[in-house]
């Protein structure tokens, strides 16, 4: 085997998430977070204006992202990507809820291609940090939901934590906030995306030094979309894409899930997990 240690995290990985991370996303779980969270003082709130985007493929979801969202101080802007034809059925699901941008789009290209569009179409621009997510079930996989949950409840499930991510983007330098657990830096992840991924690279203009591995597994994090000029700067369009075809690798969205740290890298952005760490 030719990576014996990246094998043996990725088990045990598995192992954790099935085990402690099903226990820390239970109801007595988060109970219990909340209860040990109200026994610290409140952060203080900064000041920077602060937006979320999701992509609802599954419009029945939505109350884990609205559940993200009410986390957040003050008034936050919900955009919402969903293919066109469940339009009607994600309304009735965010019946009531202010300040939702609704974006249509073309189911293709996950949730990374409607994301792209609404980036490039400037609808993003006045947020200093924006937080991504999107209703990833990975029906493929044993852990697939629990995998979710925790990543909604590690970067948005307690205020004090979302204060202490929100002031990380008061430094202008910061471009990209995860959770390490999901930062992932070992070659075997580069799958058979490498090539595509320098390609991409190389028309985005990253020098040496920022083309390399070291991505959010699950495209959630939190951004400035400033961050992310260079991506934006290729125009990728939805079409680019591969048609929808539950494909689990080497598609273009794989790629560009491996080249949002890149794009950040490039313009010199740092990128930091949810405890203020530089990570790549």
């Amino acid at each position: 085997m030719k990576y014996p240690y990246a094998f043996a995290r990725h088990v045990m990985d598995k192992i954790a998430t099935v085990t402690l991370g099903a226990l820390f996303v239970s109801g007595p779980g988060r109970r219990l977070r909340a209860a040990l969270a109200g026994v610290n003082p409140v952060s203080q709130v900064p000041d920077i204006k602060v937006a979320l985007i999701a992509h609802a493929y599954y419009a029945e979801l939505l109350d884990e992202i609205l559940a993200c969202r009410a986390v957040l101080p003050g008034t936050v802007a919900l955009h919402v990507t969903l293919p066109a034809e469940r339009m009607e059925i994600t309304k009735q699901y965010l019946a009531g809820a202010p300040d939702v941008i609704l974006h249509p789009c073309e189911n293709r290209g996950r949730d990374i291609a409607p994301f792209l569009t609404v980036l490039g179409s400037g609808a993003l621009d006045g947020y200093d940090a924006v937080l991504k997510l999107h209703t990833k079930r990975s029906p493929h996989l044993l852990d697939g939901e629990i995998r979710r949950k925790l990543l909604f409840d590690m970067l948005c499930g307690e205020r004090n934590a979302a204060l202490r991510v929100l002031a990380d983007f008061e430094d202008p330098s910061t471009g990209m906030v995860g959770w390490r657990n999901c930062f992932r830096t070992s070659p075997p992840y580069w799958m058979k995306n490498e090539a595509r991924v320098r390609e991409l690279a190389g028309r985005m203009d990253a020098p040496d030094d920022a083309v390399r591995l070291g991505f959010f597994e699950g495209s959630m994090f939190w951004f400035r979309p400033a961050a992310f000029a260079a991506l934006r700067e290729l125009k990728l369009m939805p079409e680019d894409f591969e048609p929808e075809e539950r494909q689990l690798d080497g598609t273009l969205h794989h790629a560009v899930e491996r080249c949002f740290t890149i794009a950040a890298w490039a313009r010199g952005f740092t990128v930091r997990d949810l405890r203020g760490r530089v990570l790549g």
